[in-house]
């Protein structure tokens, strides 16, 4: 298998990586050699698609000195001119679309359409970003004394994130630009399966765009050398989106230095089917989407499909009609492909012990079931219950779960049974759906609408073990990377009576 590199390239536009820039490198003050190699590798074939670096503790640490002078500059560039950065990081985003999309596709396995949606997300949040060093970020308090009393939201200084394999841009990009954009430095540890996707991709749209040296730190590190981004003493906060069980780690490692960690989990996401929903073949439509959209890997996919009784059969039928037209082969290979392999190392033998475990315990297996190589089909399970795996677990894969009732209030009972609450769908008449939608433990609720849904103006994050209250978004990015400091100003010195 060629390298990702030999592809052709654009013949009016230069390629923005080439293996000569990757070979051993991480991103700390331009583009230098690590302490350690490591290849990327392709999933759906097991192809090498680069050699690229590891760094170290103390290569970690040293980028976290070199962020925050950098920082201490940053904070001084005047709001126009950073706003232009940000206008020039989304036009160099949308410039290298279609060697982003490469690289999506074939390092993380995603379909096309994935691809392409994320280099759209990823423009959206650096062109977001661009309007917040103009906003106002402050506000002013009530008087006393004849003194005037501000509360800034200023800057943490250096701040690490920590991101994922599976929506590597979008996810990436969620961090990263509004971090920037609120006057913080970034030091970025990439997935050990996305480095390029949710890594690298970031280094070079900002190097492109003009963004200033060493503001920026890529740095791939794994086991104890991966810990300095939780524990270095001059990172102040902490960004993780990942599993609920590696986002409890950071924590607690993070803690050990008091930083403020901000922590997006997973989720076991209820996807509600009242017997008054209309549309059904659309609803239908975004079960479909819910549980299959790049092999179930993202922390919003359906974990439990909650049917009323009344629908419950033609709902499984249904479901299953339109799973098996779905194509599952390698994305790059196979544009056609509906989605590709699992990303993660074992996930394949994941889901095939998931389903094992449901049948033997009364489940009911109605589609797939059997994996094919690093691929897993498209699998209904019906009469999931307390006690399975399916029903317990963040699936993460493509296994929808289904589950009768018989009552809202059962079913509201069904959709909090678990101690994970990130997103939720609801289907059904818009008022009763509303009421039952409104009474489940989610960060968000979608009313006759899919759980999967994020946009870079929107209020993102989950409540129970899928966050520790962080959102993401729009406005409330100025909460999560900002820090609040008081400030009065009184116009002279003024006589203080001891004791007061």
């Amino acid at each position: 298998m060629s390298s990702v590199m030999d592809s052709p390239a654009p013949t009016t536009t230069p390629r923005l990586f080439d293996l000569h820039m990757l070979d051993g490198a991480i991103y700390s003050g331009g583009w230098v050699k690590g302490d350690s190699r490591v290849d990327v590798v392709e999933p759906a074939t097991g192809a090498v698609l680069a050699t690229v670096g590891l760094g170290s503790a103390e290569t970690v640490s040293k980028a976290a000195r070199m962020a925050a002078q950098a920082q201490r500059e940053w904070v001084r560039v005047p709001p126009e001119e950073k706003r232009r950065l940000f206008i020039r990081a989304e036009q160099v985003m949308r410039s290298f679309a279609e060697e982003y999309t490469e690289w999506v596709v074939r390092e993380v396995g995603a379909p096309r359409s994935k691809a392409r949606f994320e280099i759209e997300f990823l423009a959206d949040e650096f062109l977001e970003a661009a309007s917040y060093p103009t906003q106002s970020h402050g506000e002013i308090l009530a008087d006393r004394d004849n003194r005037h009393s501000y509360a800034l939201q200023i800057p943490f200084g250096v701040t690490a994130g920590i991101t994922p394999s599976n929506v590597p841009l979008t996810l990436g990009a969620r961090y990263v630009a509004p971090a920037l954009a609120t006057g913080n430095a970034v030091l970025l540890k990439p997935h050990k399966t996305a480095i390029m996707s949710s890594g690298f991709v970031f280094a070079r749209v900002l190097e492109e765009a003009g963004f200033p040296e060493n503001l920026f730190h890529c740095i791939p590190a794994e086991g104890a050398d991966a810990e300095a981004f939780e524990t270095d003493p001059l990172i102040s906060m902490v960004h993780f989106t990942g599993s609920t069980a590696t986002g409890e780690r950071v924590a607690e490692a993070a803690s050990r230095t008091l930083k403020h960690v901000s922590i997006s989990g997973s989720g076991k996401n209820p996807f509600v089917v009242l017997d008054d929903v209309e549309n059904f073949d659309e609803m239908i439509s975004a079960a479909l989407y819910a549980s299959f959209y790049f092999s179930g890997q993202v922390c919003m996919a359906a974990g439990r499909h909650l049917v009323h009784r009344a629908l419950h059969d033609r709902y499984i039928e249904a479901l299953a009609a339109e799973a098996t037209k779905l194509v599952v082969d390698d994305p790059w290979a196979n544009p056609e492909a509906s989605y590709g392999p699992m990303t993660l190392p074992g996930a394949v033998d994941r889901m095939q012990e998931i389903v094992a475990d449901a049948v033997s315990k009364g489940a009911t297996l109605h589609l797939g079931g059997s994996k094919r190589g690093p691929f897993f089909p498209p699998t209904i399970l019906s009469g999931v219950a307390p006690g399975m795996r399916a029903w317990e677990e963040e699936i993460f894969g493509p296994i929808a779960a289904v589950t009768a009732f018989d009552t809202d209030a059962e079913a509201i009972d069904k959709a909090n049974d678990t101690p994970y609450g990130l997103s939720a769908a609801v289907y059904g008449s818009p008022q009763r759906a509303s009421r039952v939608g409104l009474a489940i433990e989610s960060g968000m609720v979608h009313i006759n609408d899919k759980p999967v849904d994020d946009a870079a103006y929107v209020p993102f994050g989950g409540v129970k073990l899928s966050g520790n209250g962080g959102r993401y978004g729009a406005r409330v990015n100025w909460a999560e990377y900002t820090q609040t400091k008081w400030v009065t100003l009184s116009p002279s010195a003024r006589h203080v009576p001891f004791g007061h």
